[in-house]
């Protein structure tokens, strides 16, 4: 089976934060700020139209998407519930990885932080584990060679 990853849907508290931080660290690009209606139908704010006007407007956005390359990052607005998402893994170049690196917060790289490496937590409790292309998954106790006494 031959598998991507097109988009994941995180819930944020601070859906306006959130924005900011990850089109900062990931480089991403607004693709769409949405509102659910009245009607329970969603719709999009106009890309000439920011926070600030929508606000004016009465309108309290609630999913933001962004986008980087083909990969998409919606975020809603919400408490986190069971079962949401705590580590997410992306394989980029070694280049791609420094350049996430330079944009962190001080004091966000994480346990892991070499060129090929890099593990981070996020303002909303997202560990996110970025390593090179190829690099297969491997358990923690496998690759820190601890094993369970049996």
């Amino acid at each position: 089976m031959t598998t991507s990853v097109t988009h994941i849907a995180l819930v944020v508290p601070d859906l306006r934060d959130a924005e900011t931080f990850y089109r900062s660290v990931f480089d991403m690009e607004l693709i769409g700020r949405e509102a659910a209606r009245a009607d329970g139908l969603w719709a999009t704010l106009p890309f000439d139209k920011g926070w600030d006007d929508a606000k004016a407007a009465g309108i309290e956005l609630n999913m933001v998407a962004l986008r980087t390359d083909q990969f998409v990052l919606a975020l809603f607005r919400g408490a986190a519930s069971p079962g949401q998402v705590y580590v997410i893994g992306l394989a980029m170049p070694a280049e791609e990885i420094a350049g996430v690196r330079a944009r962190l917060p001080e004091g966000m790289r994480g346990r892991a932080d070499s060129p090929d490496r890099l593990e981070f937590r996020d303002p909303w409790q997202i560990t996110w584990q970025i390593s090179l292309p190829g690099t297969a998954f491997r358990t923690a106790g496998d690759w820190a060679n601890r094993w369970l006494e049996l």
